[in-house]
């Protein structure tokens, strides 16, 4: 993952997050929630939890399943409807 001021871009698929330019707080829309403006740390986990879930060279274990889990409690969904967003915006992955 790529982490700077304005945005977050990963390195294992497609989907990024940037930084939307305000006055008063800073809010980030991710790629595959467009719908919804998060903070900083919301973002980041959005984005983590995509590499959680498509980064093929980490193990699949009690560890993975809770970052997974951790970073889906932080957002308020659950990990099984950020897999099947994600799956539909990368079918075949």
């Amino acid at each position: 993952m790529y982490v700077c001021d304005w945005s977050i871009t990963s390195g294992v698929v497609g989907e990024f997050a940037e930084r939307l330019p305000r006055d008063d707080e800073a809010r980030w829309r991710v790629s595959w929630l467009p719908e919804r403006l998060l903070t900083r740390d919301q973002a980041l986990a959005a984005m983590e939890l995509v590499e959680l879930l498509y980064d093929t060279t980490r193990p699949a274990d009690d560890e993975a399943r809770s970052a997974i889990a951790a970073a889906a409690e932080l957002l308020g969904i659950r990990p099984i409807d950020a897999a099947a967003t994600l799956s539909e915006r990368h079918p075949g992955r």
